[in-house]
């Protein structure tokens, strides 16, 4: 029987691919209204998960500025539309094989105290979707070598991984699930950006 929490994820990340997808192609405002909107949201999602907490601001800066920062600097590159939408993709492509694999195969967990979600197996499927989707951006994009591209798909499910379980900790500290819930079986802005927090930087860093 098919898990319901998972049609309903993967509906809501579909919608989400498109909205993203057609923004960044679209044209230039359509791209920049998005990033904004994103910042303003994510902000807004930061300041009631650590209740007005100005110390913890500073890691604003790195869960919302620093990826939002990346994803504009490569807009801006000669290929830079297609590097985001293959990057969302693969983002996409890593999060659904992960859940997938943790819901087939579970096995041990991660770190149950940060995320009782997240197993070995989930990490060997975002693994493995990390390395079909970089050699793809390799083969269409030239984005790395070929050579290069499953140690890149590796590290990018791994960093990828690392921002789930960043946000994780953050609302395990705040004894929240959510940073809300305005996007269905996923959360908030801040939960389905979180992938983003270190992947984004890291392409911008290695194309750069």
């Amino acid at each position: 029987m098919v898990d319901s929490n998972f049609i309903i994820r993967t509906l809501s990340a579909t919608v989400i691919l498109f909205i993203f997808s057609s923004a960044v192609y679209f044209s230039d405002l359509s791209f920049y209204l998005l990033i904004f909107s994103i910042a303003v949201l994510s902000s807004f999602e930061w300041y009631n998960l650590t209740r007005g907490n100005k110390i913890l601001y500073v890691f604003a800066l790195l869960l919302i500025a620093l990826p939002n920062a990346s994803l504009i600097y490569l807009y801006n590159l000669p290929q830079g539309k297609y590097i985001i939408i293959w990057l969302i993709l693969t983002i996409w492509g890593i999060d659904v094989t992960a859940y997938l694999f943790g819901k087939k195969f579970g096995g041990a967990k991660i770190c149950s105290v940060i995320s009782p979600g997240k197993t070995w197996s989930g990490l060997a499927g975002a693994i493995l979707a990390g390395i079909v989707f970089t050699i793809l951006g390799s083969l269409f994009l030239r984005l790395f070598p070929i050579l290069y591209s499953p140690i890149m798909g590796i590290i990018l499910a791994i960093v990828s991984q690392l921002g789930d379980f960043t946000e994780s900790l953050i609302k395990r500290a705040y004894g929240v699930k959510d940073s809300s819930s305005i996007i269905p079986g996923h959360g908030g802005i801040l939960d389905r950006m979180d992938s983003f927090i270190f992947t984004a930087p890291l392409v911008a860093i290695y194309i750069c």
